[in-house]
């Protein structure tokens, strides 16, 4: 009677094996085929979002860079002496008006920063700043019956003693960190 229960219990395991390797391994395949697919619906998934990315975002950072770059060739001190400086101006009034074009300027362009490298930012802040500091102390280091025009031969004086502006150096340098994105994003 033992052996025969013995036998029913080897049996029935054997039955149980039988069932259950071959269950396992069917869980096993359909668990790696479905961990596959899901693994390739997020690669694509992925991909989509960054083609979309490149399609909707790229061109609004290109037009950014293009908007700062313009921002840089107004504020440059020699090209708003030469849309501003009218025969007659005081000194404050030149003054005046080229703070206000860089202030307009700045603000015009404010959002670009959404779109543009951190870095470039900066560069272009340090530019703004800059420029006003420079537009600043010609100011300040002329007499006050000095004329408008010796008030822009100065900033030119500035100017030509660092050998660039702050404007173009700021330009050069965000311009190479722009290609350089392009590269590193292709």
């Amino acid at each position: 009677m033992k052996q025969m229960i013995s036998l029913i219990r080897i049996k029935t395991m054997k039955d149980l094996l039988t069932l259950v390797i071959p269950l396992a391994g069917m869980l096993l395949t359909t668990y790696l085929m479905l961990q596959h697919f899901h693994n390739k619906s997020i690669e694509q998934n992925d991909s989509k979002i960054k083609s979309d990315k490149n399609n909707k975002f790229f061109p609004l950072q290109i037009q950014a860079y293009e908007r700062i770059i313009l921002f840089l060739e107004r504020i440059d001190p020699s090209n708003m002496l030469i849309r501003t400086h009218k025969s007659g101006m005081t000194i404050e009034s030149l003054h005046m008006a080229l703070l206000k074009i860089i202030r307009e300027e700045y603000t015009h362009n404010m959002s670009q920063q959404v779109f543009i490298d951190p870095n470039s930012w900066q560069i272009l802040l340090n530019a703004k700043d800059e420029t006003i500091q420079l537009i600043n102390v010609a100011k300040n280091s002329l007499q006050s019956t000095s004329s408008s025009l010796d008030y822009s031969a100065k900033i030119f004086e500035l100017i030509a003693s660092k050998n660039i502006s702050s404007a173009q150096y700021a330009r050069n340098k965000i311009v190479k960190e722009f290609q350089e994105s392009l590269k590193s994003n292709s």
